[in-house]
This record gives C-alpha cells, sequence and structure tokens, in this order.
C-alpha cells in the first residue's frame, strides 16, 4: 500500500470524526439550551401611586345619615381629636378582613382617637349591618350610597383608610386591608402629634 493513501484514508477519518463530534456537540447544545430551566427576568414596571387626599391637606368635612338610623355621622364632631376614617363596602372582600381590627381598634383608643366608618357606594344597608355586627364594631358608620364623599377624598378602591390629626388634617393614607398593629402604629403617631 502506498504510504499516500494511507496518510488519505487517516486524514479522512480524523475528519468524519471531528464531524460526528461537532454534530454530538451541536445537538447536544440544541438539547441544553431547550430543556434548561428558564428563568424570568424581573422587569420593574413604573407604578403610579393612587391619587388621594395630600399629606398635610384638609380633610373635606360631610355628614352622612347614620348606618341603621339615628343621628347623622358628621366628620366635624370629632375636631380636636385625631381621627381614623375607613371607607369601605359589604361587597368587598379585602373590607371584610379588616373590620374585626378596626372593631377592636376602635375600643382600645376610646378617649384618645376616634374611629369614624364610611360605607360607600353600598347599595345593600343590611349586608353593611350584618358585617359590622358580626365584627362588634361599635364605632359610628355613615351611609355615602353615591360615593360623593368617597369622590371627595379620592377614593378609588376600597378599602381606603385616613389618618387624621386633631386639626383634621391628612396625616397617613393606607390602602388596603389594615391590622390591629398597623392601627395601633397609626394612634401613637396621632396622639404623639397631639401632645406636641
Amino acid at each position: 500500500m502506498h504510504p499516500t493513501a494511507t496518510r488519505d484514508g487517516r486524514s479522512e477519518r480524523i475528519w468524519k470524526l471531528v464531524a460526528v463530534a461537532s454534530v454530538l456537540l451541536l445537538i447536544g447544545f440544541i438539547a441544553y439550551v431547550a430543556t434548561r430551566p428558564h428563568q424570568a427576568r424581573p422587569v420593574a414596571y413604573p407604578v403610579t401611586a393612587p391619587a388621594t387626599l395630600a399629606v398635610g391637606s384638609e380633610a373635606p368635612a360631610f355628614i352622612l345619615p347614620r348606618l341603621g338610623g339615628g343621628v347623622p355621622v358628621a366628620s366635624a364632631s370629632t375636631r380636636g381629636t385625631p381621627t381614623v376614617i375607613n371607607f369601605f363596602a359589604s361587597w368587598c372582600s379585602n373590607c371584610h378582613a379588616e373590620l374585626a381590627a378596626f372593631a377592636a381598634f376602635s375600643a382600645r383608643a376610646a378617649g384618645r382617637v376616634a374611629v369614624i366608618g364610611v360605607d360607600s357606594n353600598d347599595s345593600d344597608a343590611r349586608a353593611a349591618e350584618r358585617l359590622l355586627s358580626g365584627a362588634r364594631a361599635s364605632y359610628p358608620v355613615g351611609v355615602d350610597s353615591d360615593a360623593k364623599v368617597a369622590t371627595a377624598y379620592l377614593v378609588s378602591a376600597l378599602p381606603v383608610t385616613f389618618f387624621l390629626d386633631a386639626g383634621g388634617h391628612v396625616v397617613h393614607v393606607a390602602f388596603g386591608a389594615q391590622t390591629l398593629a398597623s392601627l395601633n402604629h397609626w394612634a401613637d403617631v396621632l396622639t404623639h402629634r397631639a401632645a406636641r
């Protein structure tokens, strides 16, 4: 056998081995890409805070019929006392979750922080009464069935809670269901301000 033919045979085998190895590497890479766990990259979208009364602004005064009847609920009746105003409705599931906390808070804070509920945009006053009764809430609740007061407070979703100083100015606005801990925290902030 001629030495050149042997070299050509070896070269051909080497090229075949390189080609097979390349194909196997390519198949392995495709399999890796297709089966690896994909982790979505976090994307930050700009979030605009909902419109609300500005901290430091004077909260709009209101007089509303009392849920269940009786003396109307007037925001001016708490002037001189730090006040928490909670907008809720019987159809709002997040509102259900916080009413027991408001009931406990109003009992504990009586005399130092006033609580007013505003049943807003609610067509079923009896459902709201049952809800408050079940939570053992005894603070005054006004009926804002046409949402005029909620509109004046720039409420766009429920529940929303406004924490007002003794002069009726907004200290904090809390969106979503409140806990007893958050209510106690803001009551401390309000009473500390009142003591200054």
